[in-house]
């Protein structure tokens, strides 16, 4: 899931930070948000038997804030801290459930800011020192046409994005504390069954378009780990996909039809663990399984003009990751199973439509930490089988493409 998508369910609780979305003129906010205490939200459904759809969904957030100019620009200053620990717990249970979703959303200090028309200028700091994140979501069912169970966590996380607008972006996130991101899936038999779990002790994203973007980001995570876990049983299944990603840092930065200038510093000692695992009794369809665990992680995009990238990476914190998939009968089903481990992790990528686009990169990684990628198949019967595990300390990849009109 992209932190956009992360960031939704938050939204339904921030504070407003800008004016209201039709203003004409600029906006400017100042924002200081300090929490001190305990976050928690838990839900549980249960349905006997027989529904069409049933829904649990728990969003959980020390400090959240959220501001939208949508005709015009946007300056702003927000400086969060929590000390407190942020829990969500959603819980689906019951018998029959024709579709399920359960969803468990848990940040320590959430940012969202979007401008259309006008730029967007945003000085941010984000602070996690107290107590852990944890999102935990759980579904046991019976019989299903589709069930999704999604958990996610993140000690800080910010999105941003610009729409016919330049982006000036200050950006430092700090963390000394842990992430931690559950989905778990009992059931008997699904006909389609998604379950993801997403962890980060630090996120900043942004997207824009029709924008000169400068941002310069820092993100410090020193807690103790950040794990995400995946857990599918079913007696049967039919199309099943499960993922875990865990990260320390991570910073996505998309642009198009303008020029980028990033910088970022990310270092990390904390320890990173990604577990994937799926046991069917009897399946056919496609199974995906997979797991991704990075300390740090920048990937920079933009389309249609230059970028200059400039990143430095430490990471001291042992990554691992691990993918599994065991079934007693295929009947024919395909698999693909993926773990992925990395120290630093790096992707540029610069595309032209027309004319010339070029990528300027400036690099520096430092890997201390252990990295460990492991998975496994077995399976009785199936259609095609591929499994992979890659393991890598440091990870640079830069790309140049044109494509013509």
């Amino acid at each position: 899931m992209n932190l956009l998508t992360r960031l939704a369910a938050a939204a339904g609780l921030a504070c407003v930070l800008a004016a209201p979305a039709l203003a004409q003129n600029n906006s400017t906010a100042l924002n200081g948000q300090l929490n001190w205490g305990d976050v928690v939200a838990d839900i549980t459904v249960v349905t006997r038997s027989g529904a069409q759809s049933a829904t649990a969904a728990a969003t959980a957030a020390g400090n959240s804030v959220s501001g939208a100019n949508m005709a015009g620009a946007l300056d702003a200053e927000s400086d969060q801290t929590n000390s407190g620990a942020t829990f969500a717990h959603a819980t689906l249970r019951g018998g029959n459930v024709r579709d399920g979703l359960v969803m468990a959303t848990a940040q320590g200090n959430a940012a969202q800011a979007q401008t259309v028309g006008g730029d967007l200028n945003i000085g941010a700091s984000q602070t996690a020192n107290g107590g852990d994140v944890l999102a935990s979501a759980r579904a046991s069912i019976a019989n299903g046409q589709t069930l999704s169970a999604v958990a996610s966590a993140a000690s800080n996380n910010a999105a941003l994005a610009a729409d016919h607008g330049d982006m000036n972006i200050a950006m430092t996130q700090d963390a000394s504390n842990s992430a931690y991101a559950a989905t778990d899936v009992d059931a008997c038999c699904v006909g389609r069954t998604v379950a993801g779990a997403s962890s980060a002790i630090n996120a900043y994203g942004s997207s824009s378009t029709t924008s000169t973007v400068y941002a310069d980001y820092t993100q410090t995570s020193t807690g103790a780990q950040s794990q995400a876990a995946t857990d599918v049983y079913q007696y049967q299944g039919y199309d099943v996909t499960a993922a875990s990603t865990a990260a320390a840092n991570s910073a996505t930065i998309n642009n198009e039809w303008g020029y980028a200038q990033l910088r970022g510093r990310q270092t990390s000692t904390t320890s990173v663990s990604a577990d994937t695992r799926v046991t069917l009794g009897s399946w056919d369809g496609t199974a995906a399984v997979s797991a991704y665990g990075v300390g740090n992680a920048t990937l920079a995009t933009n389309v249609g003009s230059d970028m200059v990238l400039d990143v430095t990476q430490l990471n001291t914190g042992g990554v691992d990751a691990n993918a599994q998939f065991n079934t007693g009968s295929g009947d024919g089903g395909d698999v693909v199973v993926a773990s992925t481990a990395i120290g630093n992790a790096v992707t540029g990528y610069v595309c032209s439509q027309c004319g010339d686009a070029s990528l300027t990169s400036t690099v520096n990684q430092v890997n201390g930490g252990a990295i460990t990628s492991t998975g496994s198949i077995s399976v009785n019967g199936a259609g095609a089988i591929y499994g992979s595990a890659s393991a890598i300390g440091n990870s640079a990849t830069f790309i140049t493409s044109q494509r013509n009109n």
